[in-house]
C-alpha cells in the first residue's frame, strides 16, 4: 500500500478502554544519550519529536523550553522544542555541549550537531505494532493488521496513532476491510481521519478536547478549577500525558489546529477560558 501523507497515546472514562502510554523508544533514546554534542531532531509535525523530547527530558531531568530565549542557558541537560532559524546564533554556542536535544521542523544547520531525520524518527514495523496493540487492546489483531498499517503510513508516528484510534472505533471483524478502504482514500489521510475519529468520541470527550486544544497543558486540579472536567484522563491520540510532569496532560502540536477546526469555540468563550487559565497559573 502507498503512504498517504505525513501528518500520539496512554482512564477508561465514558466507556472508553484504557489507552496505552507512548511506546518506549530505547534505541532512539540511547542515541540521544550517547551523542557527544547537540542532537537536532528535524521533521514535520507528527514525527514524534515532542514526545521523544518529553521522554528524554523526563529520564535525564532536563530543563524543557520552547525555544532559546536568552543567554546563558540553564545548566544541565536541556531539551529545546520548536527551534527556528532565528535561534541559530544561540544554538551554535550550545552545539558542543552534551545533553542538549533540539526539535525543529527544518534543518537549522547547527555546526557540529548530530541530526536525526524523519526516516530515523519514523516507527519501525514492530513499533507500529506496539501502538496498534495498545489502541486495539488486542495483540493478535494488531499482529495481523500492523504490516499493512505500517506500509500505508510509512511508520509516521502521528498517523499510526490516529489510524489506530480510528480502527479501534470499529468492530473487530470489520477492521481489515476498513484498512483496505483507507488505502483507497485520495489525498491526505490525516484530513480524512481526524473528523471521523472526533465525530465518534463521546460528547464529553469532544468538549474536553475543544478546550484543551487551546491551552498549553493541565492537571486534574487545574481542569477542575477551570470547570473543564472533574475526571481528567487521556483521549488517544489527541490528549496525552506528559512524562516530565506526571499528572499533566496536553494536546500535541500536530492536533491543535485540526481540533480547533473540528471543534470551534466562540470567541467570547475562548477569551474567558484563556483569561481564567492565565489567572490560575
Amino acid at each position: 500500500m502507498e503512504s498517504k501523507g505525513q501528518p500520539a497515546f496512554g482512564s477508561g472514562r465514558f466507556g472508553r478502554r484504557p489507552a496505552a502510554r507512548p511506546i518506549p523508544r530505547p534505541a532512539l533514546l540511547a542515541r540521544l544519550a550517547a551523542a557527544p554534542g547537540m542532537v537536532v531532531l528535524v521533521a514535520a509535525p507528527g514525527a514524534g519529536k515532542s514526545t521523544l523530547l518529553d521522554a528524554w527530558s523526563a529520564s535525564h531531568s532536563a530543563t524543557m523550553i520552547d525555544a532559546p530565549s536568552g543567554w546563558p542557558p540553564p545548566p544541565g541537560p536541556l531539551a529545546i522544542d520548536g527551534a527556528t532559524p532565528r535561534d541559530l546564533p544561540l544554538l551554535a554556542r550550545l552545539a558542543g555541549r552534551a545533553g542538549v536535544v533540539v526539535a525543529a521542523t527544518e534543518d537549522l544547520q547547527v555546526p557540529g550537531a548530530t541530526v536525526l531525520t524523519p526516516r530515523e524518527l519514523a516507527f519501525a514495523e514492530d513499533e507500529t505494532y506496539q501502538v496498534l496493540a495498545g489502541a486495539l487492546a488486542d495483540a493478535e489483531a494488531a499482529d495481523a493488521l500492523a504490516p499493512d498499517l505500517h506500509l500505508l503510513t510509512h511508520g509516521w508516528p502521528a498517523l499510526v496513532a490516529l489510524a489506530g484510534a480510528w480502527l479501534a472505533q470499529h468492530p473487530a471483524p470489520e477492521r481489515r476491510e476498513r484498512l483496505r478502504a483507507l488505502a483507497r482514500v485520495e489525498g491526505d489521510l490525516t484530513a480524512h481521519l481526524v473528523p471521523a475519529v472526533v465525530a465518534a468520541l463521546p460528547p464529553a470527550d469532544r468538549d474536553l478536547l475543544c478546550r484543551l486544544a487551546r491551552l498549553p497543558a493541565v492537571d486534574a486540579r487545574l481542569a477542575d478549577h477551570l470547570d473543564i472536567t472533574e475526571d481528567l484522563g487521556p483521549v488517544p491520540p489527541f490528549l496525552q500525558p506528559l512524562a516530565r510532569h506526571p499528572g499533566w496532560y496536553a494536546v500535541p502540536d500536530p492536533w491543535r489546529d485540526a481540533l480547533a477546526r473540528e471543534l470551534p469555540l466562540p470567541d467570547d468563550e475562548l477569551a474567558a477560558l484563556q483569561s481564567a487559565y492565565r489567572a490560575a497559573t
